[in-house]
C-alpha cells in the first residue's frame, strides 16, 4: 500500500495489508475524516482469487439490480428528469439516487451503501506479473450533449437564481436555437497502471485504468513504482494540445456550458 505510512516498511506491513483488505471489502459510506488510502497491490492465493472473482460477479449483479430500478424510475418520470439528474449530480457528492431507488434501498436496509464503491470491481492482474507502476490521467472531462431546450431548462432550474438568470440571458442572446450545446465537466485525475507480465515465455506490456487495490495472482510482489497524484500542480510536462470540437471559452462558465466549434 504505497499510500499507507511513510516508508517501504510501513507500505508492506501487516497493518497495510489489513487496510488493503478493508478497502476491497468495505462498502458503506465513510466519514471523510476516516478516509482509507485508495491505492495498492496485494498478492493472493488461487483460492482467494476465485473468491474475489465471485465477489466481482456479485457486484455486477447488484449493479444491474440498481440499474433496473433506475430504468423503472426513468420510464415513469417526466422528460425534465434528465435535467434534474444533472443538477442533482452537481450538488451532491455521493451520486444521484432517485426517490424510487432511495425507497428500495431503505426497504432492504442498505441505505448506507456507497454505490460507487459497490460497483467498483476488484481488478485481478494477469498471472506472472513482472512489473507494475502507477500513473495518472490528468486534465480529462466528461462531455454531456444538450439541445437548446435542455440547456435552457438546465439554466432556469439552477439552484442559484442569479446564476440562472444570467445563464438564461446568455443562452438567449448568444446561442442558435437549432445548434447543440455541451456541458464539459472536469474530472478528477484518473489512476492508471502500466504493467508487464510473462505469457508463453514472452513479456506482454499493457496499461489500464484502475481503482483501489489490485490483486496479483502470485506469492511474490512484482517490481513496482508508485507515483503520487500530481493534483493541480503546474509542473506537468508539456504535451501537444488535442483539437477540440468545443469552443475554448464556455458560453456559461458557472454551468460549464460550451458551444460546438462551427
Amino acid at each position: 500500500m504505497p499510500t499507507y505510512g511513510n516508508s517501504d516498511t510501513e507500505h508492506t506491513s501487516h497493518e497495510a495489508r489489513q487496510v488493503a483488505i478493508r478497502l476491497m471489502t468495505q462498502l458503506t459510506i465513510r466519514a471523510s475524516s476516516h478516509r482509507i488510502p485508495d491505492a495498492g497491490i496485494i498478492c493472493s492465493s488461487p483460492e482467494t482469487v476465485i473468491a474475489k472473482g465471485a465477489y466481482n460477479a456479485a457486484k455486477d449483479a447488484f449493479k444491474q439490480a440498481v440499474l433496473d430500478i433506475r430504468q423503472f424510475h426513468k420510464r415513469s418520470s417526466t422528460p425534465a428528469s434528465r435535467i434534474t439528474r444533472l443538477i442533482e449530480n452537481e450538488i451532491r457528492d455521493k451520486g444521484y439516487r432517485s426517490e424510487t431507488l432511495r425507497r428500495a434501498m431503505n426497504a432492504v436496509r442498505i441505505a448506507d451503501l456507497d454505490l460507487k464503491r459497490c460497483y467498483t470491481r476488484i481488478r485481478i492482474m494477469p498471472s506472472n506479473l513482472q512489473v507494475f507502476s502507477w500513473t495518472w490521467t490528468t486534465k480529462h472531462a466528461r462531455i454531456i450533449k444538450l439541445n437548446h431546450e435542455e440547456a435552457m431548462l438546465l439554466a432556469s432550474e439552477w439552484p442559484d437564481q442569479r446564476t440562472a438568470a444570467i445563464a438564461v440571458d446568455l443562452i438567449n442572446r448568444r446561442c442558435d436555437p437549432g445548434a447543440p450545446l455541451a456541458r464539459k465537466i472536469p474530472l478528477p485525475n484518473q489512476l492508471r497502471a502500466n504493467f508487464a507480465y510473462r505469457e508463453d515465455g514472452k513479456i506482454v506490456r499493457a496499461s489500464a485504468p484502475i481503482s483501489g487495490v489490485v490483486v496479483a495472482q502470485q506469492k511474490n510482489m512484482p517490481r513496482k513504482l508508485w507515483r503520487p497524484d500530481p493534483g493541480s500542480s503546474n509542473s506537468q510536462p508539456p504535451r501537444l494540445a488535442r483539437q477540440s470540437s468545443l469552443e475554448a471559452t464556455p458560453i456559461v462558465d458557472a454551468l460549464c456550458l460550451y458551444r460546438y466549434v462551427r
